[in-house]
């Protein structure tokens, strides 16, 4: 059992423990415990999965390694007998834990050296001593003593033996004033023995011995203090230091005071200047008023209550060209006053050449006073020194451009009363407890108001068209934004649409966001270099850029992805994180991705001029063919009875979707609806014209199901162009016959001029069921029209065709329009017969998509009869049938059927409410006629009932 909130769960001022309920245990296995001691480095925040096997395997994880982690965590919950999951609790992306005050040690330790201070101050040092006893006893070890040694394990144990040794010196200087002098000497010696660099350890030792009346041991403890400090680090003590001393030295009697205040001992080395680095702000920084707030809020606040001693550690990170650093710079001066003991800058050069962080380190120390002479050799000394230089000090340190976590770690103080604002392309999951602010693009209102900015409000407002085009290339890019805005300060000769016109070529695009030394090609350029290369980089993060540059669609999967590749989707997926986490790419949602615009307009760059045509040929083929068979897979499903589309085998690599559920191939279609016209065009622009004919084919039973008239029309225009490019009369005639069924749902006369053309090319192949479902068609086009008579001959001509092929499923269909046909011209016993011969051809088929339409129009015709009972009886099945296949404009249809005749029974309630769902559908699809049909019969409703 886990004991109450507010006792400890878990230690790691030591080696690393757990509460069982009864006593504190171990915990055996070292990757167990690394596991363990990241989430207890981030109380109250989810640590990733890929985090927590970045400090488990180091090196190189095994296949399995998130499976291992939830193992891990598993028995780490049985451990402490938190078998449903309250404290290590699985929150996406990876595991929290949900610690109250109190139930780690660390944070016990932290609560109480900060209650001590307060003590202290308050004049209670008895209270600080008692409470720093604990908080001291509380230590049973170096901290995370049993913890694998990794970056992140190593920069916490060193904060956390920082603070343990600030805890035993603000003891030593409680216990002084409680009177304690000389019981304290032999506790400082020890101290001084392992830290002999600190100087208030040896103030503390001098101002005791003094206290006690040993002032020839004070004076020469101070010399002893003189000569380390000056052998170790080429510098002389601090003025505390110094102004102890000459308190000593001048006193008049052994028992003088020597105050905490102390008086100005006389003339003192000149003080080391304030550092003050941060590069010039832009004067024209505009937007991003969101990210300066609240950058300001978590860096110019106080220290967190949950971990005190903790710095307070910022990641801004984007990709290039997104302002990062003009953004960080800004900020940092808007806060330079909350930090009057300095700021520190770095320009780490992560993406081009990175710095080493002794190098930064030994810089550091030179501003901070340090003679460079003395500046120790290794990493781990100098961050040691720079950790001590910067403690207590209210400095904020500005790291830019930092290309990973490691580089990143020595720089960082140790002091919470310091602050660190870091820029990154890549996140850096390692610095646990910072907090990251993912940078977007500038909004529409901030791109303009930057631009105009730059360019000035008069040329923008006097060529608003212009402008938005301008920025409608730019694409929100803060980079792109101000060097498009930079030509036209620099050209007055110029016209925004001068500009305009140069940016609308995409393939030119970037060549012309470039002007003196800033180019957004060289920006991309940058994060491109840095991403590894496999051994033939087939699926590696490069090659993958650039063929996804070669995909028009505004966004891809990762089954899509990986078709394209012709790589396994894991290899694909590692592939594309690796870009997302790079802000190459992005990913609003798992499994999906997209490119901004640019970017991909520089991807497509990249594969032009670096992947072989072969390449880019094969790999647009791969993706198409995986577009066209899913499509097809999924028409297979929506209109089981429709003529398939004929297909090849897909070539190797490509693995399409296949389906069980009509709800799965909608859904599909439905989420691919923007891939499958964009699949369309490229198949078409890229000769591919087969492709580009069968995949509207594929997906016209889908565009029919959900109503999606624009599209349909659209990839069969563009179909029925490719079919014609390749002299492939049987793909026109298809393009045809589906393009005529668009125009005459829609009321469009050009549909039976389609409809004919398309039947004299299926005569031509000689294609008879081509022919018979061509004669349906036209027969139903006339009807749309409102040609009832020629509908009924071309039905019944129809009809016939469909029994001399065989084909008893577009025999229904033409039965129905038959009975439609009848009905019209008010032959309502023909009608029903006809529309009864259909629905029985329909239910022995299954098909109940086309068993709704005949129950619909069997339910019409009832109504015209004045059969009003039996009319509402076939809608109502009918409508059942249409919200369980989810068909909106079937349901539309028989709604309004259904307001009509519960209106002829007397019920405008019913009549009413049927009427207005009937509205609201076809508003929704864009019906005008339908729409204006039921608000005239919905105003005669509300006449009727005045």
């Amino acid at each position: 059992m886990i004991e109450p909130s507010g006792a400890a769960l878990f230690r790691i001022l030591g080696p690393v423990e757990a509460w069982t309920g009864q006593d504190w245990s171990k915990i055996g296995a070292a990757k167990q415990r690394s596991v363990l001691a990241t989430l207890l480095l981030s109380p109250g925040e989810p640590v990733s999965t890929d985090a927590l096997i970045d400090q488990v395997w180091p090196d190189k994880p095994p296949a399995r390694a998130a499976n291992l982690v939830s193992v891990y965590v598993h028995h780490l919950r049985r451990l402490i007998g938190d078998a449903d999951g309250r404290v290590l609790v699985t929150r996406a992306p990876g595991y929290q834990v949900v610690l109250a005050p109190g139930e780690l040690d660390a944070g016990r330790f932290a609560a109480l050296v900060g209650a001590s201070r307060q003590a202290l101050a308050s004049g209670a040092p008895d209270r600080a001593v008692d409470l720093l006893d604990e908080a001291v006893g509380m230590w049973r070890g170096p901290a995370l003593a049993d913890v694998p040694a990794t970056p992140l394990v190593a920069a916490e144990a060193d904060r956390l033996e920082e603070s343990r040794i600030e805890a035993l010196e603000l003891r030593a200087e409680a216990s002084l004033a409680c009177g304690r002098h000389a019981e304290m000497v032999p506790e400082l010696r020890r101290l001084l023995a392992d830290h002999p660099l600190r100087e208030k350890l040896w103030a503390l030792l001098i101002r005791a011995l003094y206290r006690a009346g040993r002032q020839a041991e004070a004076l020469e403890v101070y010399e002893q203090a003189r000569n380390r400090i000056a052998d170790e680090l080429g510098v002389d003590p601090g003025a505390e230091l110094r102004q102890l001393y000459h308190q000593i030295l001048n006193a008049d009697d052994e028992q003088a005071v020597i105050p905490l205040a102390l008086a100005d001992p006389g003339p003192v080395p000149a003080p080391v200047p304030v550092p003050a680095q941060l590069p010039a702000d832009i004067p024209d920084f505009t937007g991003r008023s969101g990210q300066v707030e609240q950058l300001r809020e978590l860096l110019g606040g106080a220290a967190s209550e949950d971990s005190p001693g903790a710095v307070r550690v910022v990641l801004v990170v984007g990709s290039g060209g997104l302002g990062k650093t003009a953004l960080a710079v800004h900020a940092a001066h808007l806060l330079a006053s909350h930090f009057p003991d300095g700021q520190l800058y770095a320009n780490l050069l992560g993406a081009t050449h990175p710095a080493d962080p002794a190098d930064v380190l030994a810089r550091f120390l030179r501003d901070l006073g340090l003679d460079g002479l003395r500046i120790p050799l290794g990493t781990e000394e100098r961050a040691a020194h720079f950790r001590t230089r910067l403690a207590g000090k209210r400095v904020l340190v500005v790291l830019d451009d930092a290309r990973d976590a490691a580089q990143v770690f020595p720089l960082l103080p140790g002091s919470a009363s310091c602050a660190v604002l870091i820029t990154a392309r890549n996140w850096l999951p390692e610095l646990a407890g910072s907090t990251a602010l993912d940078l977007d693009v500038l909004s529409p209102a901030e791109g303009r108001a930057l631009f105009t900015r730059v360019v000035g409000a008069k040329r923008v407002a006097a060529e608003p068209a212009a402008a938005d085009e301008v920025l409608a290339a730019c694409v929100g890019l803060p980079l792109a934004i101000r060097i498009a805005g930079a030509r036209l300060a620099t050209r007055s000769a110029w016209s925004v649409r001068t500009l305009a016109d140069r940016l609308a070529d995409e393939r030119q695009r970037l060549d012309e966001l470039r002007v003196g030394n800033l180019a957004v090609r060289a920006s991309f350029e940058v994060s491109f270099a840095s991403l590894p290369r496999g051994a033939s980089d087939g699926a590696g993060p490069a090659g993958a850029f650039r063929l996804l540059g070669l995909w028009t669609g505004p966004w891809i999967r990762l089954l899509a992805a990986s078709a394209l590749l012709g790589e396994p989707e894991a290899a694909t997926g590692d592939a594309l994180d690796v870009l997302v986490d790079a802000h190459l790419l992005e990913s609003p949602e798992p499994y999906r991705y997209r490119f901004h615009d640019l970017l991909r307009v520089y991807a497509a760059d990249r594969a032009r001029t670096q992947e072989t045509e072969q390449r880019r040929g094969d790999a647009v083929l791969r993706l198409l063919t995986w577009y066209l068979h899913t499509a097809e897979a999924a028409a297979a499903v929506i209109s089981p009875q429709h003529t398939r589309v004929p297909l090849e085998p897909p070539p190797p690599g490509v693995r399409p979707l296949g389906f069980t559920t009509l709800e799965d191939a909608i859904a599909w279609c439905e989420m691919e609806r923007a891939g499958l016209m964009a699949a369309t065009r490229l198949a078409a622009s890229s000769g591919l014209h087969e492709i580009a004919w069968k995949l509207p084919a594929a997906a016209m039973s889908f565009y029919y199901r959900r109503s999606h008239w624009g599209d349909w029309v659209a990839a069969h225009q563009a179909g029925l162009d490719s079919a014609r490019a390749l002299g492939d009369q049987r793909g026109q005639a298809w393009m045809l016959n589906n393009l005529g069924m668009a125009y005459g749902v829609q009321h469009m006369p050009e549909c039976v001029e389609c409809l004919r053309q398309a039947l004299k090319l299926y005569r031509a192949v000689g294609d008879l069921r081509g022919q018979a479902r061509v004669e349906y068609n036209v027969a139903n086009a006339l009807f749309d029209l409102g040609r009832y008579a020629e509908a009924l001959e071309a039905a019944q001509r129809s009809v016939a065709m469909q029994r001399r092929v065989g084909n008893r499923y577009v025999e229904g269909l033409a039965l129905g329009t038959v009975g439609c046909a009848h009905r019209e011209l008010g032959q309502f016993g023909d009608a029903v017969a006809y529309f009864q011969q259909a629905l029985a051809i329909f239910r022995d088929l299954g098909d109940l998509d086309s068993e709704a339409d005949s129950l619909s129009d069997l339910g019409d015709t009832y109504l015209g009869m004045h059969q009003v009972d039996e009319a509402i009886a076939c809608l109502q099945e009918s409508l059942a049938i249409r919200r369980n296949i989810e068909d909106r404009a079937g349901q539309a249809a028989t709604l309004q059927r259904l307001g009509n005749a519960q209106r002829d029974a007397g019920d405008l309630g019913l009549a009413r409410g049927f009427l207005a769902e009937a509205l609201h559908l076809h508003e929704d699809l864009g019906d005008h006629a339908k729409v204006a049909e039921i608000r005239a019969a919905l105003s005669e409703i509300a006449d009727a009932a005045e």
